[in-house]
Protein backbone atom coordinates (compact mmCIF):
# COMPACT_ATOMS: atom_id res chain seq x y z
CA UNK A 1 0.00 0.00 0.00
CA UNK A 2 0.83 3.77 -0.86
CA UNK A 3 0.02 6.63 0.53
CA UNK A 4 0.64 9.91 -0.74
CA UNK A 5 4.00 10.48 -2.33
CA UNK A 6 6.23 13.38 -1.48
CA UNK A 7 7.75 15.81 -3.77
CA UNK A 8 5.15 15.19 -6.70
CA UNK A 9 4.43 18.58 -8.69
CA UNK A 10 0.98 20.37 -7.18
CA UNK A 11 -1.09 21.75 -9.51
CA UNK A 12 -2.04 23.86 -6.18
CA UNK A 13 -1.26 24.82 -2.77
CA UNK A 14 -3.86 26.45 -0.42
CA UNK A 15 -3.02 28.08 2.95
CA UNK A 16 -5.81 28.20 5.80
CA UNK A 17 -4.49 30.17 8.83
CA UNK A 18 -7.54 31.61 10.24
CA UNK A 19 -11.23 31.21 10.11
CA UNK A 20 -12.35 33.33 6.96
CA UNK A 21 -10.14 30.92 4.99
CA UNK A 22 -11.18 28.04 6.73
CA UNK A 23 -14.91 29.01 5.49
CA UNK A 24 -13.63 30.19 1.81
CA UNK A 25 -11.92 26.63 0.80
CA UNK A 26 -14.13 24.00 2.79
CA UNK A 27 -16.40 22.95 -0.02
CA UNK A 28 -13.93 23.54 -2.53
CA UNK A 29 -13.41 20.67 -5.94
CA UNK A 30 -10.07 20.17 -5.34
CA UNK A 31 -7.92 18.95 -8.47
CA UNK A 32 -5.48 16.59 -8.72
CA UNK A 33 -2.28 17.43 -7.16
CA UNK A 34 -3.84 19.96 -4.47
CA UNK A 35 -2.13 20.34 -1.18
CA UNK A 36 -4.43 21.90 1.55
CA UNK A 37 -2.38 23.06 4.50
CA UNK A 38 -3.51 24.27 8.16
CA UNK A 39 -1.52 26.48 9.81
CA UNK A 40 0.26 24.85 12.74
CA UNK A 41 -0.96 25.94 16.01
CA UNK A 42 -4.62 27.82 14.84
CA UNK A 43 -8.22 26.35 15.62
CA UNK A 44 -10.99 26.79 13.60
CA UNK A 45 -14.93 26.24 13.98
CA UNK A 46 -17.46 24.29 12.31
CA UNK A 47 -16.97 21.57 8.88
CA UNK A 48 -14.24 21.53 6.76
CA UNK A 49 -15.74 19.71 3.47
CA UNK A 50 -13.13 18.20 1.55
CA UNK A 51 -14.49 17.57 -2.28
CA UNK A 52 -12.55 16.72 -5.32
CA UNK A 53 -9.94 13.64 -6.12
CA UNK A 54 -6.33 13.21 -6.61
CA UNK A 55 -4.93 10.28 -9.12
CA UNK A 56 -1.93 7.97 -8.89
CA UNK A 57 -0.20 10.11 -10.47
CA UNK A 58 -1.18 13.21 -8.11
CA UNK A 59 -2.13 12.45 -4.87
CA UNK A 60 -3.60 15.13 -2.57
CA UNK A 61 -2.48 16.15 0.95
CA UNK A 62 -4.35 17.99 3.61
CA UNK A 63 -1.84 18.31 6.65
CA UNK A 64 -0.28 20.98 8.73
CA UNK A 65 2.40 23.55 7.41
CA UNK A 66 4.64 25.82 9.55
CA UNK A 67 3.06 29.36 9.31
CA UNK A 68 6.62 30.97 9.83
CA UNK A 69 8.36 29.27 6.87
CA UNK A 70 5.85 27.64 4.89
CA UNK A 71 7.30 24.21 5.80
CA UNK A 72 4.78 20.73 5.25
CA UNK A 73 4.86 19.04 8.53
CA UNK A 74 3.85 15.20 7.74
CA UNK A 75 5.34 13.78 11.19
CA UNK A 76 3.61 14.02 14.19
CA UNK A 77 3.70 17.32 15.71
CA UNK A 78 2.35 17.70 18.97
CA UNK A 79 1.23 21.72 18.27
CA UNK A 80 -1.09 20.81 15.61
CA UNK A 81 -3.87 22.85 13.90
CA UNK A 82 -7.11 22.30 15.48
CA UNK A 83 -10.56 22.14 14.44
CA UNK A 84 -13.62 22.12 16.95
CA UNK A 85 -16.67 21.08 15.69
CA UNK A 86 -18.95 22.13 18.94
CA UNK A 87 -20.95 19.44 18.33
CA UNK A 88 -22.94 21.01 16.31
CA UNK A 89 -21.59 19.48 12.94
CA UNK A 90 -21.68 15.71 12.03
CA UNK A 91 -17.98 15.47 11.75
CA UNK A 92 -15.43 18.58 11.19
CA UNK A 93 -13.63 16.97 8.29
CA UNK A 94 -15.98 15.24 6.16
CA UNK A 95 -14.36 13.47 2.64
CA UNK A 96 -17.18 12.64 0.25
CA UNK A 97 -16.11 10.36 -2.80
CA UNK A 98 -13.04 11.71 -2.91
CA UNK A 99 -9.98 9.16 -3.62
CA UNK A 100 -5.98 9.81 -3.33
CA UNK A 101 -6.15 12.14 -0.67
CA UNK A 102 -3.72 11.82 2.63
CA UNK A 103 -5.03 13.45 5.73
CA UNK A 104 -2.12 14.35 8.24
CA UNK A 105 -1.46 16.18 11.47
CA UNK A 106 -4.93 17.40 12.04
CA UNK A 107 -6.12 17.84 15.35
CA UNK A 108 -10.24 17.77 15.78
CA UNK A 109 -13.14 17.66 18.38
CA UNK A 110 -16.38 18.00 18.23
CA UNK A 111 -18.91 18.26 21.14
CA UNK A 112 -20.98 20.89 23.21
CA UNK A 113 -18.97 20.05 26.78
CA UNK A 114 -22.10 18.49 27.93
CA UNK A 115 -22.48 14.46 28.89
CA UNK A 116 -25.77 14.31 26.51
CA UNK A 117 -26.05 12.50 23.35
CA UNK A 118 -25.45 14.95 20.23
CA UNK A 119 -26.91 12.82 17.59
CA UNK A 120 -24.00 10.26 15.31
CA UNK A 121 -21.05 12.35 15.74
CA UNK A 122 -17.30 11.81 14.34
CA UNK A 123 -14.11 13.91 14.10
CA UNK A 124 -13.28 12.24 10.76
CA UNK A 125 -15.66 11.08 8.94
CA UNK A 126 -15.32 9.97 4.92
CA UNK A 127 -17.74 8.91 2.73
CA UNK A 128 -18.20 6.83 -0.35
CA UNK A 129 -21.30 6.45 -2.40
CA UNK A 130 -22.59 5.09 -5.73
CA UNK A 131 -18.65 5.07 -7.27
CA UNK A 132 -17.27 1.82 -7.71
CA UNK A 133 -13.89 1.22 -6.24
CA UNK A 134 -12.47 4.25 -4.24
CA UNK A 135 -8.67 4.19 -4.12
CA UNK A 136 -5.84 5.30 -1.90
CA UNK A 137 -7.46 7.12 1.37
CA UNK A 138 -4.58 7.74 4.02
CA UNK A 139 -5.78 8.88 7.98
CA UNK A 140 -2.30 9.53 9.62
CA UNK A 141 -0.89 11.53 12.91
CA UNK A 142 -4.40 12.78 13.76
CA UNK A 143 -5.46 13.42 16.97
CA UNK A 144 -9.27 13.20 17.89
CA UNK A 145 -11.31 13.68 20.62
CA UNK A 146 -13.68 14.75 22.89
CA UNK A 147 -16.33 13.99 20.49
CA UNK A 148 -19.78 13.51 22.03
CA UNK A 149 -20.43 12.86 25.24
CA UNK A 150 -21.05 9.60 27.40
CA UNK A 151 -22.57 7.30 24.94
CA UNK A 152 -21.95 4.47 23.20
CA UNK A 153 -23.08 3.26 19.78
CA UNK A 154 -21.29 1.72 16.93
CA UNK A 155 -22.03 4.75 13.86
CA UNK A 156 -20.30 7.44 15.94
CA UNK A 157 -16.67 8.18 17.32
CA UNK A 158 -13.45 9.04 16.06
CA UNK A 159 -12.35 7.94 12.84
CA UNK A 160 -15.48 6.72 10.78
CA UNK A 161 -15.58 5.46 6.57
CA UNK A 162 -18.62 4.64 5.82
CA UNK A 163 -19.72 3.48 2.09
CA UNK A 164 -23.87 4.01 1.40
CA UNK A 165 -25.94 4.09 -1.18
CA UNK A 166 -27.82 0.84 -2.86
CA UNK A 167 -27.27 1.43 -6.41
CA UNK A 168 -23.63 0.86 -7.48
CA UNK A 169 -21.47 -1.41 -5.72
CA UNK A 170 -18.76 0.38 -3.59
CA UNK A 171 -15.91 -0.13 -1.41
CA UNK A 172 -12.50 0.93 -0.46
CA UNK A 173 -9.07 -0.26 -1.82
CA UNK A 174 -6.05 1.04 -0.24
CA UNK A 175 -7.61 2.25 2.72
CA UNK A 176 -4.56 3.07 5.53
CA UNK A 177 -5.18 4.35 9.29
CA UNK A 178 -2.19 4.85 11.02
CA UNK A 179 -0.59 6.43 14.32
CA UNK A 180 -3.31 8.06 15.11
CA UNK A 181 -4.75 9.24 18.61
CA UNK A 182 -8.41 8.88 19.66
CA UNK A 183 -9.64 9.61 23.20
CA UNK A 184 -12.76 10.28 25.02
CA UNK A 185 -14.98 9.83 22.09
CA UNK A 186 -18.48 8.17 22.66
CA UNK A 187 -18.98 5.15 20.07
CA UNK A 188 -16.14 3.75 18.42
CA UNK A 189 -13.05 5.18 18.37
CA UNK A 190 -12.15 3.19 14.92
CA UNK A 191 -14.64 2.22 12.18
CA UNK A 192 -15.87 1.39 9.33
CA UNK A 193 -19.22 0.38 7.83
CA UNK A 194 -20.88 -0.47 4.22
CA UNK A 195 -24.18 -0.98 2.89
CA UNK A 196 -22.47 -4.17 0.36
CA UNK A 197 -21.00 -5.85 3.24
CA UNK A 198 -23.55 -8.97 3.88
CA UNK A 199 -20.79 -11.60 3.20
CA UNK A 200 -23.23 -14.60 2.10
CA UNK A 201 -25.12 -12.17 -0.34
CA UNK A 202 -24.29 -11.50 -4.20
CA UNK A 203 -24.45 -7.88 -3.02
CA UNK A 204 -20.96 -8.53 -1.04
CA UNK A 205 -18.66 -6.32 -2.04
CA UNK A 206 -15.19 -6.60 0.37
CA UNK A 207 -12.78 -4.13 1.00
CA UNK A 208 -8.82 -4.64 -0.09
CA UNK A 209 -5.87 -3.40 1.27
CA UNK A 210 -7.20 -2.34 4.05
CA UNK A 211 -4.73 -1.54 7.19
CA UNK A 212 -5.23 -0.19 10.94
CA UNK A 213 -1.76 0.46 12.40
CA UNK A 214 -0.22 1.84 15.51
CA UNK A 215 -3.20 3.71 16.29
CA UNK A 216 -3.59 4.68 20.56
CA UNK A 217 -7.33 4.64 21.29
CA UNK A 218 -8.54 5.60 24.42
CA UNK A 219 -11.25 5.95 26.79
CA UNK A 220 -14.46 5.24 24.19
CA UNK A 221 -17.83 5.07 24.76
CA UNK A 222 -18.30 1.57 22.83
CA UNK A 223 -15.16 -0.83 21.14
CA UNK A 224 -11.98 0.34 20.42
CA UNK A 225 -11.54 -1.05 16.76
CA UNK A 226 -14.32 -2.45 14.64
CA UNK A 227 -13.15 -3.79 11.00
CA UNK A 228 -16.11 -4.32 9.19
CA UNK A 229 -16.31 -5.76 4.90
CA UNK A 230 -13.04 -6.79 4.17
CA UNK A 231 -11.17 -8.74 2.35
CA UNK A 232 -7.81 -10.16 3.96
CA UNK A 233 -7.72 -7.03 6.33
CA UNK A 234 -4.93 -6.06 8.57
CA UNK A 235 -5.61 -4.68 12.21
CA UNK A 236 -1.95 -4.70 14.12
CA UNK A 237 0.58 -2.39 16.84
CA UNK A 238 -2.34 -0.72 17.73
CA UNK A 239 -3.25 -0.11 21.61
CA UNK A 240 -6.69 0.08 22.98
CA UNK A 241 -7.18 1.30 26.48
CA UNK A 242 -10.19 1.56 28.44
CA UNK A 243 -12.73 0.79 25.57
CA UNK A 244 -16.67 0.39 26.30
CA UNK A 245 -17.33 2.70 29.32
CA UNK A 246 -20.78 3.61 28.29
CA UNK A 247 -22.12 0.27 26.36
CA UNK A 248 -20.78 -3.07 25.41
CA UNK A 249 -18.68 -4.34 23.71
CA UNK A 250 -15.23 -5.95 22.94
CA UNK A 251 -12.38 -3.77 22.40
CA UNK A 252 -10.89 -5.22 18.76
CA UNK A 253 -12.96 -7.05 16.40
CA UNK A 254 -13.68 -8.00 13.12
CA UNK A 255 -17.19 -8.28 11.28
CA UNK A 256 -18.26 -10.06 7.93
CA UNK A 257 -14.62 -10.29 7.24
CA UNK A 258 -12.59 -12.95 5.05
CA UNK A 259 -8.92 -13.44 6.11
CA UNK A 260 -8.71 -11.01 9.01
CA UNK A 261 -5.16 -10.63 10.70
CA UNK A 262 -5.31 -9.21 13.86
CA UNK A 263 -1.80 -9.04 15.37
CA UNK A 264 0.74 -7.02 17.89
CA UNK A 265 -1.79 -5.62 19.63
CA UNK A 266 -2.59 -4.44 23.34
CA UNK A 267 -5.54 -4.29 24.74
CA UNK A 268 -6.44 -3.50 28.61
CA UNK A 269 -9.31 -1.80 30.68
CA UNK A 270 -12.37 -3.08 29.15
CA UNK A 271 -14.34 -3.97 32.01
CA UNK A 272 -18.36 -4.03 33.33
CA UNK A 273 -20.45 -6.21 35.39
CA UNK A 274 -20.13 -9.85 35.42
CA UNK A 275 -23.45 -10.19 33.78
CA UNK A 276 -22.56 -7.65 30.60
CA UNK A 277 -21.52 -9.34 27.21
CA UNK A 278 -18.54 -8.50 25.26
CA UNK A 279 -15.83 -6.41 27.60
CA UNK A 280 -12.42 -8.37 26.52
CA UNK A 281 -10.12 -7.52 24.78
CA UNK A 282 -10.19 -9.01 21.15
CA UNK A 283 -13.05 -10.80 19.31
CA UNK A 284 -13.92 -12.99 16.04
CA UNK A 285 -17.18 -11.70 15.25
CA UNK A 286 -20.27 -12.39 13.01
CA UNK A 287 -19.97 -14.10 9.60
CA UNK A 288 -16.12 -13.87 9.13
CA UNK A 289 -14.28 -16.61 7.68
CA UNK A 290 -10.02 -17.07 8.54
CA UNK A 291 -9.65 -15.33 11.13
CA UNK A 292 -6.32 -15.34 13.04
CA UNK A 293 -5.59 -13.48 16.27
CA UNK A 294 -2.15 -13.96 17.12
CA UNK A 295 1.11 -12.61 18.76
CA UNK A 296 -1.37 -9.27 20.89
CA UNK A 297 -0.94 -8.64 24.73
CA UNK A 298 -4.28 -8.59 26.46
CA UNK A 299 -5.11 -7.79 30.44
CA UNK A 300 -6.95 -6.58 32.65
CA UNK A 301 -10.14 -6.45 30.94
CA UNK A 302 -13.22 -8.75 31.90
CA UNK A 303 -11.63 -11.39 29.57
CA UNK A 304 -9.29 -11.91 26.51
CA UNK A 305 -11.40 -13.25 23.95
CA UNK A 306 -14.56 -13.48 22.41
CA UNK A 307 -15.67 -16.40 19.89
CA UNK A 308 -18.89 -15.71 18.13
CA UNK A 309 -21.06 -18.54 17.28
CA UNK A 310 -23.31 -17.62 14.79
CA UNK A 311 -23.91 -17.35 11.08
CA UNK A 312 -21.05 -18.85 8.60
CA UNK A 313 -18.54 -17.88 11.76
CA UNK A 314 -15.23 -20.99 10.44
CA UNK A 315 -11.64 -21.54 10.70
CA UNK A 316 -10.79 -19.23 13.58
CA UNK A 317 -7.38 -19.43 14.41
CA UNK A 318 -6.36 -17.95 17.94
CA UNK A 319 -2.09 -18.54 18.88
CA UNK A 320 0.56 -17.28 20.64
CA UNK A 321 -1.24 -14.26 22.60
CA UNK A 322 -0.32 -13.66 25.78
CA UNK A 323 -3.21 -12.91 28.48
CA UNK A 324 -2.49 -11.38 31.79
CA UNK A 325 -4.69 -10.94 34.71
CA UNK A 326 -7.77 -10.84 33.51
CA UNK A 327 -10.58 -9.85 35.94
CA UNK A 328 -13.07 -13.10 35.39
CA UNK A 329 -11.57 -15.20 33.07
CA UNK A 330 -10.36 -16.24 29.62
CA UNK A 331 -13.16 -16.78 26.17
CA UNK A 332 -16.51 -16.09 25.91
CA UNK A 333 -18.46 -18.09 23.37
CA UNK A 334 -21.30 -16.04 21.69
CA UNK A 335 -24.82 -16.60 20.99
CA UNK A 336 -25.33 -19.98 22.76
CA UNK A 337 -28.67 -20.53 21.04
CA UNK A 338 -27.20 -20.80 17.77
CA UNK A 339 -24.55 -23.35 16.45
CA UNK A 340 -23.03 -22.27 13.15
CA UNK A 341 -19.38 -21.86 14.37
CA UNK A 342 -16.84 -24.33 12.88
CA UNK A 343 -13.53 -24.94 13.11
CA UNK A 344 -11.93 -23.01 15.89
CA UNK A 345 -8.15 -23.62 16.89
CA UNK A 346 -6.83 -22.38 19.70
CA UNK A 347 -3.08 -23.29 20.16
CA UNK A 348 0.13 -21.96 22.09
CA UNK A 349 -1.25 -18.93 24.12
CA UNK A 350 -0.55 -18.24 27.80
CA UNK A 351 -3.08 -17.17 30.40
CA UNK A 352 -1.67 -16.30 33.16
CA UNK A 353 -4.23 -14.92 36.12
CA UNK A 354 -2.16 -13.50 39.33
CA UNK A 355 -4.05 -13.67 42.86
CA UNK A 356 -7.56 -12.15 43.43
CA UNK A 357 -7.89 -12.28 39.50
CA UNK A 358 -10.13 -14.04 36.89
CA UNK A 359 -10.70 -17.98 38.37
CA UNK A 360 -12.36 -19.36 34.90
CA UNK A 361 -11.53 -20.61 31.61
CA UNK A 362 -14.96 -20.03 30.09
CA UNK A 363 -16.64 -17.04 31.06
CA UNK A 364 -20.60 -16.50 31.21
CA UNK A 365 -21.79 -13.15 30.30
CA UNK A 366 -25.19 -13.42 31.59
CA UNK A 367 -25.77 -16.83 30.08
CA UNK A 368 -24.81 -20.85 30.18
CA UNK A 369 -22.16 -20.65 27.47
CA UNK A 370 -20.72 -24.35 26.25
CA UNK A 371 -17.73 -24.08 23.82
CA UNK A 372 -17.92 -25.95 20.93
CA UNK A 373 -15.99 -26.92 17.87
CA UNK A 374 -12.33 -25.88 19.37
CA UNK A 375 -9.41 -27.70 19.16
CA UNK A 376 -7.35 -26.43 22.45
CA UNK A 377 -3.50 -27.24 21.99
CA UNK A 378 -0.34 -26.50 23.40
CA UNK A 379 -1.94 -23.31 26.13
CA UNK A 380 -0.96 -22.70 29.48
CA UNK A 381 -3.39 -21.97 31.77
CA UNK A 382 -2.34 -20.22 35.09
CA UNK A 383 -4.16 -19.57 38.05
CA UNK A 384 -2.70 -18.28 41.15
CA UNK A 385 -5.85 -18.88 43.08
CA UNK A 386 -7.71 -22.50 42.41
CA UNK A 387 -9.81 -22.21 39.08
CA UNK A 388 -12.92 -23.91 37.51
CA UNK A 389 -13.48 -24.46 34.14
CA UNK A 390 -17.09 -22.29 34.37
CA UNK A 391 -18.73 -24.37 31.85
CA UNK A 392 -18.10 -28.18 30.39
CA UNK A 393 -16.67 -27.96 26.74
CA UNK A 394 -19.13 -30.29 24.59
CA UNK A 395 -18.15 -33.11 22.69
CA UNK A 396 -16.66 -31.44 19.49
CA UNK A 397 -14.23 -29.76 21.51
CA UNK A 398 -11.16 -31.51 22.10
CA UNK A 399 -7.99 -30.83 23.78
CA UNK A 400 -4.11 -31.76 23.60
CA UNK A 401 -0.97 -31.12 25.08
CA UNK A 402 -2.41 -28.32 27.61
CA UNK A 403 -0.71 -27.44 30.70
CA UNK A 404 -3.02 -26.57 33.81
CA UNK A 405 -2.26 -24.99 37.12
CA UNK A 406 -4.66 -25.03 39.95
CA UNK A 407 -6.94 -25.96 36.97
CA UNK A 408 -8.43 -29.58 36.39
CA UNK A 409 -6.77 -31.08 33.73
CA UNK A 410 -8.76 -31.79 30.60
CA UNK A 411 -7.95 -33.65 27.15
CA UNK A 412 -5.42 -35.80 26.25
CA UNK A 413 -1.25 -35.78 26.69
CA UNK A 414 -1.75 -32.80 29.28
CA UNK A 415 0.20 -31.48 31.96
CA UNK A 416 -0.72 -30.56 35.82
CA UNK A 417 2.05 -28.10 36.80
CA UNK A 418 3.92 -25.21 37.00
CA UNK A 419 4.75 -23.72 34.33
CA UNK A 420 8.17 -22.54 35.83
CA UNK A 421 7.84 -18.93 33.73
CA UNK A 422 10.99 -16.58 34.66
CA UNK A 423 8.79 -13.95 35.85
CA UNK A 424 5.22 -13.75 34.74
CA UNK A 425 2.76 -11.45 36.02
CA UNK A 426 4.92 -7.94 35.33
CA UNK A 427 4.05 -6.84 32.24
CA UNK A 428 2.67 -2.94 32.24
CA UNK A 429 0.58 -1.54 30.36
CA UNK A 430 0.85 1.01 27.08
CA UNK A 431 3.95 -1.09 25.85
CA UNK A 432 6.22 -1.29 22.88
CA UNK A 433 5.01 -4.50 21.29
CA UNK A 434 7.89 -4.21 18.55
CA UNK A 435 10.41 -5.34 21.63
CA UNK A 436 8.97 -8.51 22.95
CA UNK A 437 11.59 -8.72 25.46
CA UNK A 438 9.03 -6.77 27.56
CA UNK A 439 7.53 -10.07 27.69
CA UNK A 440 10.16 -12.21 28.82
CA UNK A 441 8.62 -12.83 31.91
CA UNK A 442 6.64 -15.45 30.19
CA UNK A 443 9.44 -17.35 28.51
CA UNK A 444 10.00 -21.14 30.44
CA UNK A 445 13.02 -21.86 32.75
CA UNK A 446 15.07 -24.63 31.33
CA UNK A 447 13.60 -27.16 33.97
CA UNK A 448 10.36 -26.21 33.07
CA UNK A 449 7.74 -29.51 31.97
CA UNK A 450 6.42 -27.83 29.38
CA UNK A 451 9.46 -27.51 27.46
CA UNK A 452 9.25 -30.57 24.34
CA UNK A 453 6.01 -31.58 25.54
CA UNK A 454 4.05 -30.03 22.87
CA UNK A 455 2.38 -31.30 19.72
CA UNK A 456 2.67 -30.07 16.20
CA UNK A 457 1.09 -27.92 15.06
CA UNK A 458 0.30 -27.75 10.74
CA UNK A 459 0.25 -24.18 9.33
CA UNK A 460 1.37 -22.57 12.69
CA UNK A 461 2.43 -19.37 11.20
CA UNK A 462 6.15 -20.15 11.48
CA UNK A 463 7.04 -18.18 14.25
CA UNK A 464 6.60 -18.05 18.13
CA UNK A 465 5.54 -14.98 20.04
CA UNK A 466 9.05 -13.19 19.92
CA UNK A 467 9.79 -13.82 16.20
CA UNK A 468 11.53 -17.04 16.51
CA UNK A 469 11.54 -19.74 14.28
CA UNK A 470 9.06 -22.79 14.61
CA UNK A 471 10.01 -25.53 15.00
CA UNK A 472 13.20 -27.20 15.42
CA UNK A 473 12.79 -29.98 17.77
CA UNK A 474 9.86 -30.44 19.86
CA UNK A 475 7.33 -28.16 20.42
CA UNK A 476 6.78 -26.35 23.76
CA UNK A 477 3.78 -25.80 25.51
CA UNK A 478 2.97 -22.09 25.68
CA UNK A 479 3.84 -18.87 23.55
CA UNK A 480 7.57 -18.83 23.41
CA UNK A 481 10.18 -21.52 22.15
CA UNK A 482 12.89 -22.62 24.52
CA UNK A 483 16.15 -21.71 23.66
Amino acid sequence: MTSCAKNLVRTKTYYISNQTEFDKYSGTEFSAGSTVLFAQGAEFEGQFVVKGSGSAENPNLIAAYNPTNKTILREWTENKPVINGLGKTEAPIYLYNGQYWEINNLEVTNTNGSDEDQGLLKGIYIVAEGKGTVNNLTIKNCYIHDVNGKVGGKLRGGIHVHVLGNKVKTKFNQLLIENNVVRDVGGVGIGNQSSWGAISTETYFPWTEFVIRGNFIERTGRNSIIVRYALNPVVEYNISAESSRFDTGHSIFNFNTVGCIVQYNEAYGNTGNADEIDHGGFDADYNSTGTVIQYNYSHDNNWFCGIMRRGINSDVTIRYNISQNELMGAYLYGFPAERGLKDVKIYNNVHYFGKGKGNRVFVSGGKVRNPIETAFKNNIFYFEDAAEWGFEPESSCVFENNLFYNLPQKGDNGLTANPLFVNPGKVGAHVNMRDPELFDGYRLQGKSPAIDAGTRIQRNGGKDFSGKPLYKKLPDIGAFENE
